[in-house]
């Protein structure tokens, strides 16, 4: 099985995947340029790297380096990450016997009227796509796509990557150690809902002496700007910026919140508190009702909703052994059902099946 990835910005859990499945036997070569840390764990499974970014969806020297690779190292599987890797080998791998693989992370944007989606997703080239979610395959499925065509795996992780001894204290953000704190981590634009938030929280304010909210991560929104401006007691809001230990500063909370608007694949920001035991309150776009198994280990509000995700607030400040038990599933669910291992040997049975085929 001769496998090249083609990537943009390779994260911890497609490296680790990459890993797995060179360990399995399988020739992977990773075409893109990844971070130090992810580098590292790709020399270390004796992965060759070749250092390349595809400038467009149409990158004439990049079609003409992918050939190159693909005769070089005899390729037999293209796995291609990003659209632009997509679309260069749907359009530079043609008449080549090479079998294409897509992965597709979020819903949206894909349309049978836009000349750009026959050459990514909807293109009858690409042989399989891996979706990151049901809720990216059914859309897929709404669109046009042959149900043969997709499955759905999810980007598995591990949870002793996010255990760590150098823990922040609340204290560092001057937050009473016996406050009830919400959390958001996410790069905060529009889509991620964090005005919804904002007005849910500040609709428990009063109700609720003890409520605290921490933001982590930078702004990217003038309405998310405007709502912090607004806010009636300053004194409870705390703001981080981009920290690179937002993994462990989810642990200073008792609730992580995501309340995205829509499109959400599974936002790794609640992966990360969900493996340590922190209960998640999602609103029910995308993916995150599976990550939360619909309610089994998390709890579900409604999008562009401040009063439901402000009763959900309520139910689990009040209900302490309610936290406990999600919590506790929280951490099982990343540890059963997104457990990487799981991903490298679903991700191995698709690749196999494909070289079993006919093209």
């Amino acid at each position: 099985m001769r496998i090249l990835a083609l990537t943009t910005s390779l994260d911890r859990p497609e490296a680790a995947i990459f890993a797995g499945l060179a360990r399995r036997g399988a020739s992977v070569t990773v075409m893109g340029t990844p971070a130090p840390d992810h580098r590292r764990t790709l020399e270390g499974a004796g992965i060759p790297i070749i250092d390349f970014a595809f400038k467009n969806r149409f990158d004439l020297a990049g079609m003409r380096r992918l050939r190159q690779v693909v005769r070089q190292h005899k390729i037999e599987i293209v796995y291609a990450l990003s659209n632009r890797a997509l679309s260069s080998s749907v359009i530079g791998l043609y008449r080549m016997p090479v079998r294409i693989v897509a992965y597709r992370g979020t819903v949206g944007h894909i349309s049978r009227f836009d000349p750009s989606s026959w050459f990514t997703y909807l293109n009858p080239r690409i042989q399989k796509i891996l979706c990151v979610s049901q809720a990216v395959e059914r859309y897929l499925a709404r669109v046009g796509v042959a149900q043969s065509r997709l499955i759905t795996i999810y980007k598995g992780h591990n949870p002793a990557w996010y255990q760590s001894s150098l823990l922040p204290s609340r204290g560092d953000f001057s937050i009473p150690e016996d406050a009830f704190v919400v959390s958001c981590t996410a790069v905060m634009r529009a889509v991620k809902g964090v005005d919804d938030l904002i007005k849910a929280v500040e609709l428990l304010l009063g109700e609720i002496p003890s409520l605290h909210l921490l933001l982590i991560g930078s702004i990217k929104d003038r309405d998310i700007e405007q709502a912090i401006e607004r806010f009636t007691d300053r004194s409870r809001l705390h703001l981080t910026g981009f920290r690179e230990d937002a993994t462990q500063l989810a642990r200073l909370a008792d609730l992580t919140v995501m309340a995205s608007k829509n499109r959400e694949g599974f936002p790794k920001s609640v992966i990360e508190a969900m493996s340590q035991g922190v209960p998640a309150l999602v609103t029910s776009v995308g993916g995150m009702p599976e990550l939360v198994g619909n309610g089994i280990a998390g709890m579900l509000a409604e999008p562009s909703n401040p009063e439901s995700i402000a009763q959900g607030i309520r139910t689990l400040y009040h209900n302490r052994e309610l936290r406990t038990q999600l919590g506790a599933a929280a951490a099982e669910r990343i540890a059963t059902v997104f457990n990487v291992e799981r991903t490298i040997e679903q991700t191995h049975a698709v690749f196999s099946e494909l070289l079993a085929s006919h093209l």
